[in-house]
């Protein structure tokens, strides 16, 4: 039994459509359940403070004496230790976008989004342009084969 090339083709790219679209669906399920379960955040400025020595409780995963402080809609006072990677990665840290949740505002990062509803997110696109290249490439090349008999 000799199979054609573009059937074999074919089926190959039917099957990475289908898997594309299927767990791109199951991703942006898992995705919404994600973003349903991390709640609302309320965008507020916030200011990082330098405090003096010996005030930072000894913890070795924040920079020494650094935190961020922030109000909320209520007015009330909200702070924060700030580790040495989130310094680093804010483009103003003299008065950072601080992002705190809506349920518990003693809960604040400084994106929008969590890091995990970010990749999910890139891997929903990942998956989803997977069944769109080979949904593609498999009807391209249904004309391909049609004109090449």
């Amino acid at each position: 039994m000799i199979v054609d090339p573009h059937d074999l083709l074919g089926l190959v790219f039917e099957v990475f459509t289908w898997i594309g679209f299927g767990s791109a669906v199951v991703v942006l399920l898992v995705m919404l359940i994600a973003r349903a379960a991390d709640g609302s955040w309320v965008e507020t400025h916030g200011v990082i403070v330098d405090l003096p020595d010996g005030a930072d409780g000894g913890d070795v995963d924040r920079a020494p004496g650094r935190e961020v402080r922030w109000m909320t809609e209520a007015a009330e006072l909200y702070s924060r230790p700030v580790t040495d990677a989130e310094f680093d990665a804010l483009r103003d840290p003299e008065e950072p976008n601080v992002f705190y949740a809506r349920r518990e505002p003693s809960r604040a990062r400084f994106r929008r989004t969590a890091d995990h509803t970010r990749a999910l997110r890139l891997l929903f696109g990942v998956t989803f342009s997977t069944g769109v290249v080979c949904s593609i490439a498999s009807i391209v090349l249904l004309f391909v084969a049609d004109t090449g008999a």
